[in-house]
């Protein structure tokens, strides 16, 4: 009785889903805790855009820069991959390829005289481009570190915001995805080169925004008692929503890696529905802290409902199943999330995601983490929505040096590893998926064996190192379903040899060999094309 009272919920939960998917305006939605468009979901990779640098060797600090895009990078003169993106053929990349989001943040300095690393400051404006726009203006007064005038942060600059807007208008259009930083913490923490441009610093800007001389300035950013600093931020927050809030594909996050303190997020968040209020606007706000801001601002019953997706890249479990998840507003450097790829394994991942996953049912689920084949699986399987990547260019061939950018948008490296599955679920799962999420059928060796279903018609099994796979399909009640083997290195798909499957009972099957496999089981009378 209490399965089939917990099956009931499910179905009702599902049926208020669809029902509101079918009232859900144009663009992007989140339903049932994915990213959806036009009824299909959208799944994949996020690109993670570049920080500094771009396209030649980086002198005196490493010895070759990976070509990565940024949608703010300006190089007069120039278009294309790593100079000024081609924004339109850029998102038709995405879509091509398997990354269909972009992650932005400004970046950590304006031009590229500092790619060195050095903290000198210069003794003239002759900068190098390309130039990495920042979101303030310049003020025409003083010298700031860079040579150039200070910035006015309370004036901004519109070939930044026009280019954000001109790429949120192609993501409503295409049904790719921006996930959009309004700051970057990167800037005020573990390296001086990092923070000797940034525009808040005293020498960079011609307000008294008390921030100190050097790092680490993380604490101080955030620390909104000062009424400046408070000003300042009210003023670009709502500057920020004033240009992207019309933008349906737009997720808004605080910051790339913000390991800061639960009352900054309160601020934000209470200055964007502040901003909601006036305006009479709606937009998606997306979570992403460390594990206990993270859990207090969901369980926050004004705040947490304003929340359409959680980032879970600030913490995490190691392979061996212990926690690693630091607090918050203790001046951590978001580096350390480089470890989560070192130190989880597919199942402590799946863990991860399943989670929050079933805990918080209608919000989209983010993380970054690079596009490994095993880790992408088991993050969809705990309903993942959406993995942030570098997806980086492969070194260009002769006779181009190997850091130069390739002609055109060309795959990234990582989209060899995510194109197979992204293009079997745009073929035959996008518009079911929507009402799957994470089921446990799985009789046996449940650690490396996971489903995601809809109860009832799809049934999607991952089988870590193959073998044999034992499901319990009693809820499915005498349907008829075909199944098939979908190889997600390979990208085929292929029967599975039973040719009569029928639920309401036990059922198993024995994978084609030792390696990660998919068995798909779908209601026989349906077209499986």
């Amino acid at each position: 009785m209490k399965r089939l009272s917990a099956v009931l919920v499910w179905y009702l939960a599902l049926w208020a889903c669809c029902v509101d998917a079918n009232c859900a305006e144009s663009g992007l939605s989140i339903r049932n805790g994915w990213f959806v468009q036009d009824g299909r979901v959208v799944w994949g990779c996020a690109q993670h855009n570049g920080w500094w640098g771009g396209y030649r060797k980086s002198a005196g600090w490493i010895n070759q820069y990976k070509v990565r895009t940024a949608i703010c990078r300006n190089a007069p003169g120039r278009t294309g991959p790593s100079y000024t993106e081609n924004l339109a053929q850029l998102t038709d990349a995405m879509l091509k390829f398997g990354y269909p989001g972009f992650e932005h943040n400004y970046g950590l300095w304006y031009d590229r005289r500092r790619d060195g690393h050095d903290t000198g400051k210069r003794t003239d404006g002759h900068v190098a481009p390309p130039f990495l726009e920042q979101p303030w203006a310049r003020s025409g007064k003083g010298t700031a570190w860079d040579g150039l005038s200070k910035y006015d942060l309370t004036a901004f600059n519109r070939w930044y915001f026009d280019r954000l807007k001109e790429f949120a208008e192609l993501c409503d259009t295409k049904g790719t995805i921006l996930f959009h930083n309004f700051h970057m913490q990167h800037a005020l923490l573990e390296n001086p080169a990092h923070y000797v441009d940034f525009p808040w610093r005293p020498a960079n800007c011609i307000q008294n925004t008390g921030m100190p001389d050097t790092i680490p300035a993380a604490n101080s950013f955030y620390d909104i008692s000062n009424s400046t600093r408070r000003e300042l931020h009210r003023t670009y927050i709502f500057k920020c929503l004033d240009e992207l809030g019309d933008y349906t594909n737009v997720i808004h996050l605080i910051g790339e890696e913000y390991t800061g303190p639960l009352s900054f997020m309160q601020f934000w968040m209470d200055t964007v529905r502040q901003w909601q209020q006036e305006k009479g606007k709606k937009v998606k706000i997306g979570l992403v802290a460390t594990r206990n801001v993270t859990d207090a601002i969901l369980e926050d019953p004004v705040r947490g409902p304003m929340v359409s997706a959680i980032c879970l890249s600030y913490w995490w479990y190691n392979a061996d199943g212990t926690l690693y998840a630091p607090e918050g507003g203790k001046q951590v450097p978001g580096r350390y999330t480089g470890d989560l790829p070192k130190r989880t394994t597919p199942q402590s991942l799946y863990r991860q995601i399943r989670e929050y996953r079933l805990r918080y049912p209608n919000k989209a689920i983010i993380q970054h983490h690079p596009a490994q084949l095993e880790k992408a699986w088991a993050f969809l399987m705990g309903g993942g929505s959406m993995m942030i990547a570098r997806m980086q260019y492969p070194d260009s061939q002769p006779p181009k040096e190997p850091w130069e950018p390739p002609s055109s948008y060309i795959a990234p490296e990582e989209a060899e590893i995510i194109l197979p599955t992204y293009n079997f679920i745009n073929a035959y799962l996008s518009s079911s998926l929507l009402g799957m999420r994470p089921n446990d059928i799985i009789l046996e060796n449940g650690d490396n064996t996971w489903c995601l279903s809809d109860g009832e018609d799809n049934y999607l099994v991952f089988a870590l190192a193959g073998g044999r796979i034992d499901l319990d399909l009693s809820e499915a009640s005498e349907a008829h379903f075909a199944a098939r083997w979908f190889d997600p290195r390979k990208g085929t798909l292929n029967p599975t040899g039973n040719s009569r499957i029928i639920g309401g009972r036990k059922i198993s099957f024995e994978a084609p060999d030792g390696e990660c496999w998919v068995l798909w089981l779908k209601c026989s009378n349906r077209d499986m094309n």
